[in-house]
């Protein structure tokens, strides 16, 4: 491998006449390869896999040609219709406020109209139109040749894509539906070793290639992370909105991620300057010059941008709200919400995946906090409104004349949308929820929720901050629908004066990955450097570079089971390895709890004045069972969770690979099928542990698992991270007599797993052990900043740490066996 990274580089300098001609025959196939492959050393990777990403997701080339076409058909025909509707019809005559005479000469009147009646003719049409319409006409021209002009551009982009799945993946159209992408994720890491896409490594990883495709993304999941953003206003009497809107989305990202004065110089690349401490006056000064610039574009093209944004709500839920008035009433994730239940380097279908799963038990949690003042008022427009309704639409069965009465048509609309939003808002008063088992169904799919929402889910306090991330249909058009005007207020009043905190944010949290070029700390998933004590990790990092609600310990644990061969870093597997020790601890212990009951009933009724013996992966386990997955998962599945019994590994996989036919696939998350592996829920499920040498259970031979059981596997390792994290928060463990309620400051560098060796669960001899404190001999990791010099920035009340060191930090994938997932 060393004399073909060495000659690949030499690639220049071909010449080898005065080499010994028995040379090892590599040279000659390598140079052949080389030369004939047309996908080696592609120049922006980043796009590349990003195209090879959106042409599987929408399965292959007609998608794609029919969606570029389609939008500029819609921007072409929403603007002419606009402009006919306002220019070229005659109203007067339409609404019969004159009559048609069709004969000049003797007067003669029309009683009925045709559809040439009520139209201008083309001359008159065109002299109708003012100049605010002309210079709505030209802004719309220019925008549409520009999306023409990309379109174009698009086509002939993805044109390459598909030559490239045909003759480098193997991979034609049709069969597109029927493959994961794991399965061409693979396929992308064995070319990288025969065409060299990438001619800065030898092989590039599935960290790699989620990297480059979610490179800003990452940048934009830690930001809220970190509290950058969203933006939250506070309004009176609304109180506090966020308003992350998707037009302010786009802005944001053209200012900082793609733009032409964006801080990156290119997708792979930030600006040096943006690395050197010295340098942060003058780029705060000049980032904030363009956000004003920005926000002043902005504002002048605010009406224009208003009135396309009205007449799209207009045209495309017009007819919906008429047929289905409930719509409004139906909720969906907001934008915020996505980007807060977002792991690091989560595609875009793992995410949506997710989020539909998790879709169901939100609403019913929404749906259990029952107001009677709202179900009265509602009952009573349903039958004032429904009676009007009623009546009408009778008399207008019985006589088609009452149609024509001037507004009755107008009231029947009304009234029939007004009942139906109405009778949507009146619970069910034949079921019964129960709001903390929603709540932790909630929790199992989206994997990200405050401690207090979990002790108190009946509030309306944590409900309305729930609301927050899933927001009702009618605000979140709302948003969408005044965003024009909205955000060139957010750029110039909320975003410019915190110019200075993103400055230092790109700084600190910019690292320099060999093969990949700049991405942001945090999604390198390093618990080292971004973990959480009191999630686990072992980290001596300053507060201030710790990823909240567990960010980074869910997303290594995320990025594991949706690629199981992948290798971890050593700081990754010790990890894993840590989690897993634990709750193997944990089933030993409740082993142990079992054998006690076998005994004779003066040692049963000694055992009852112990300590509460549940712990976290039975309280998992129980809040697991809950989850409501309809008939996607297999019935003896959960009959094995419920009685929590280790499930027959080769049976199950018989049984699953003859339910789950292959087929429309390509939104899996992860792979369809893989071997069966030792998971956190495969441990909890042990009702007998057979150790090895190394102390971890044996499981029965090899298996197979499909893409649910691994979702599964998920939903409970979520919930175990959460009851973990619970237990050292509040100091909840079973030697309940040497805990106490541990105050967040003192515990800031403290590990669990060294708090359980100092307040064992249970000793192996049924008795409590001493306290002991053990000096950490581990030698402190030294930051990469220094600790001179610091600068404290504060944005949405948290102190951050910036410092004048240039962050050049270089990461080398020190890689080992991926050991989550890894057979026994």
């Amino acid at each position: 491998m060393t004399s073909f990274a060495s000659h690949y580089k030499g690639l220049n300098a071909q010449s080898t006449d005065n080499e010994d001609e028995d040379y090892p025959p590599q040279f000659t196939t390598l140079n052949h390869e080389i030369e004939k492959s047309k996908w080696s050393h592609i120049d922006d990777l980043d796009e590349f896999f990003t195209r090879v990403y959106h042409y599987h997701q929408n399965h292959g080339m007609p998608s794609l040609i029919f969606t570029e076409f389609l939008n500029l058909f819609q921007i072409m025909f929403l603007s002419l219709f606009s402009i006919f509707m306002l220019e070229c019809v005659d109203y007067n005559t339409l609404f019969q406020n004159q009559h048609v005479i069709s004969d000049k000469k003797n007067n003669s009147i029309v009683e009925k109209r045709s559809i040439h009646d009520v139209i201008f003719p083309m001359d008159q049409c065109v002299k109708n139109i003012g100049f605010r319409i002309w210079f709505a006409i030209v802004i719309v021209i220019i925008f549409w040749l520009f999306r023409l002009i990309k379109a174009i551009y698009n086509i002939a982009r993805y044109a390459e894509i598909r030559s490239f799945y045909i003759s480098a993946l193997n991979i034609h159209t049709s069969d597109l539906p029927n493959i994961t992408w794991h399965e061409v994720q693979e396929k992308l890491l064995q070319l990288q070793k025969k065409h060299h896409l990438c001619v800065h490594k030898q092989e590039l990883t599935e960290l790699d290639i989620y990297n480059r495709i979610l490179r800003f993304k990452n940048y934009e999941v830690a930001m809220v992370n970190q509290g950058l953003l969203p933006p939250k206003i506070d309004v009176p009497i609304l109180g506090q909105l966020i308003l992350l809107t998707t037009g302010f989305k786009y802005n944001f990202e053209f200012l900082f991620f793609w733009g032409p004065f964006a801080p990156f110089q290119n997708c792979y690349q930030l600006r040096p300057e943006f690395k050197i401490y010295s340098k942060r006056a003058d780029l705060t000064a000049e980032l904030s010059k363009s956000i004003l610039i920005l926000g002043i574009l902005n504002l002048i093209l605010s009406p224009v941008i208003f009135v396309w944004q009205l007449l799209q709500f207009l045209y495309n839920y017009t007819e919906l709200i008429k047929r289905d008035p409930s719509v409004l009433g139906s909720r969906r994730w907001s934008n915020y919400g996505r980007l807060y239940f977002r792991h690091f380097n989560e595609l875009d279908h793992e995410l949506d995946g997710r989020l539909s799963r998790a879709y169901k038990p939100a609403i019913l949690y929404i749906s259990s906090f029952v107001s009677k003042f709202l179900a009265v008022i509602a009952k009573f427009f349903v039958l004032t409104f429904g009676a009007i309704f009623a009546v009408l639409i009778i008399l207008t069965v019985y006589d088609e004349d009452v149609i024509n009465v001037e507004h009755v048509f107008t009231v029947i609309s009304i009234t029939g949308a007004v009942a139906g939003i109405a009778r949507s808002l009146i619970p069910d008063e034949n079921f019964v929820y129960f709001m903390d088992q929603m709540m932790f169904q909630v929790l199992a799919h989206v994997h990200y929720m405050p401690d207090s929402w979990k002790e108190h889910a009946n509030s309306y306090v944590v409900r309305d901050e729930f609301v927050k991330l899933f927001q009702y249909k009618f605000v979140y058009l709302l948003e969408e629908l005044f965003s024009p005007l909205i955000t060139p207020f957010i750029l110039i009043f909320w975003l410019r004066p915190r110019a200075v905190n993103i400055v230092d944010f790109l700084r600190n949290f910019t690292v320099d990955v060999v093969g990949v070029g700049d991405v942001c700390s945090f999604a390198q998933m390093d618990t080292r450097r971004h973990g959480n004590p009191r999630w686990l990790s072992k980290t001596n990092n300053k507060k201030s570079y710790q990823a909240r609600n567990g960010k980074t310990e869910l997303s290594l644990i995320h990025f594991v089971h949706t690629n199981p061969k992948w290798k971890l870093p050593v700081e990754s597997m010790a990890f894993i390895d840590q989690l897993k020790d634990q709750a193997i601890k944990e089933v030993s212990i409740t082993e142990e709890n079992n054998m006690t009951k076998t005994l004779d009933t003066n040692q049963i009724s000694a055992s009852t004045n112990k300590p509460n013996a549940e712990n976290s992966l039975n309280k998992s386990l129980y809040h697991l069972q809950s989850l409501v997955y309809n008939s996607t998962i297999p019935n003896n599945l959960i009959k094995s969770i419920n009685h929590q019994q280790p499930i027959n590994l080769q049976t199950q996989s018989q049984e699953i690979t003859g339910q789950m036919p292959r087929g429309a696939v390509s939104r899996i998350e992860g792979p369809l099928f893989t071997n069966k592996q030792q998971t956190l829920l495969t441990i909890a499920q042990a009702s007998t542990l057979q150790l090895s040498s190394q102390g971890l259970p044996l499981l029965p031979g090899p298996s197979i698992a499909n893409a649910l059981e691994s979702s599964l596997d998920m939903c409970f390792s979520a919930l175990y991270m959460h009851e973990l994290h619970r237990k050292y928060h509040h100091g909840d463990y079973i030697d309940l007599d040497n805990v106490k309620e541990e105050n967040d400051d003192e515990t800031e560098n403290e590990n669990i797993f060294e708090m359980n060796q100092k307040r064992p669960l249970l000793g192996s001899n049924n008795k409590k052990s001493k306290y002991t404190h053990e000096a950490n001999e581990e030698s402190e990791e030294s930051d990469d900043e220094d600790d001179t010099n610091l600068t404290v920035t504060s944005y949405n009340e948290n102190a951050y740490l910036t410092n004048n060191r240039v962050n050049t930090l270089k990461l080398a994938h020190t890689t080992q066996p991926n050991n989550f997932n890894a057979n026994v």
